[in-house]
């Protein structure tokens, strides 16, 4: 892809995600020339703000969050986070995720993650393993995300694939959990799409339940 072509794709998107900001009632500044607090000379793609006390810093990348490097923007969103009421957002041409006010408070609470868990138990005695398997994915999901905002990644919006990636490069679980997380993501895709051909068994759901538990003893502030 020749170069033009890659400017034409990122303003295109960066265009798209600023009207939409916009719609919503929030003050936009495209390739902003002055930021709100020091950045340690980070220019932004997007300054897009609430109030004087509240709003993001945006970086826009059209390429897959499959192919970008977390290090550079993980010392942005750090800074970011010193402030009150600010956030730094790493968006890329494949985000699966809406654009709305409410993203910053949208994941489940602990105490909804242990309830859920609570559930699991009751479907596996049921003998429903396959919405076992489902719930405890979403678990896991919710996990990495609120783990990764609560560290400073900025990954906390991507797919589930590039989210487990980048959780482990950043050093957020052991190699172990990175492997057996990618395995089970191609069950949880098959079951999601209806395969006929998914493979659901015992050893799965004990996997992914295993998982999820570890990373609950990990990451819970409150007892589960």
């Amino acid at each position: 892809m020749n170069p033009e072509t890659i400017r034409n794709q990122h303003s295109q998107l960066e265009n798209r995600i600023a009207q939409k900001y916009k719609e919503q009632g929030y003050e936009v500044w495209i390739e902003p020339d002055a930021v709100p607090f020091d950045l340690s000379g980070y220019r932004p793609d997007l300054v897009v703000k609430k109030s004087d006390h509240e709003g993001y810093i945006i970086e826009i990348k059209s390429q897959s969050s499959k192919q970008i490097t977390i290090d550079r923007y993980k010392e942005i969103a750090e800074i970011v986070a010193k402030h009150s009421g600010w956030r730094f957002l790493l968006i890329t041409g494949d985000d699966e995720f809406p654009i709305n006010s409410s993203n910053r408070t949208n994941f489940l609470s602990w105490e909804q993650i242990l309830q859920k868990r609570k559930t699991v138990d009751q479907l596996i005695a049921l003998g429903d393993q396959d919405s076992a398997f489902l719930v405890l994915w979403i678990i896991l999901e919710v996990l990495l995300r609120k783990q990764a905002e609560k560290v400073s990644i900025p990954i906390e919006r991507f797919g589930p694939v590039s989210l487990i990636k980048h959780i482990y490069s950043q050093g957020e679980i052991s190699i172990e959990q990175y492997n057996l997380a990618m395995n089970l993501s191609e069950i949880r895709n098959q079951l999601v799409h209806g395969f006929q051909t998914v493979e659901l068994n015992q050893e799965n759901l004990l996997q992914i339940t295993q998982l999820v538990d570890q990373l609950i003893g990990l990451w819970s502030p409150i007892e589960s």
